[in-house]
């Protein structure tokens, strides 16, 4: 497994919320991960960005959800 899809599932991000964000198809993406394709630099470096956003963004969503008391999922299992 590639280094951005383990961070990608250990964040519980899906693929396709990833997808949205950068634009990318979620084939494409799917080719990337696996390691069948080398993206340029550039399309690798706003996967990542995207990525960092939105660990970053569901970080402050569960913060905020348990401050107000908003009950929380145990686990999700992230499309892969």
């Amino acid at each position: 497994m590639s280094d951005l899809k383990s961070k990608r599932t250990a964040a519980g991000i899906s693929g396709s919320v990833l997808c949205a964000k950068t634009g990318l198809s979620r084939s494409r993406l799917s080719l990337i991960e696996r390691g069948y394709v080398s993206p340029a630099t550039e399309e690798l470096q706003r996967i990542d960005t995207a990525l960092d956003e939105l660990i970053q963004a569901k970080a402050v969503i569960e913060r905020v959800a348990a401050s107000v008391g908003w009950p929380m999922a145990k686990a999700q299992t992230p499309d892969v």
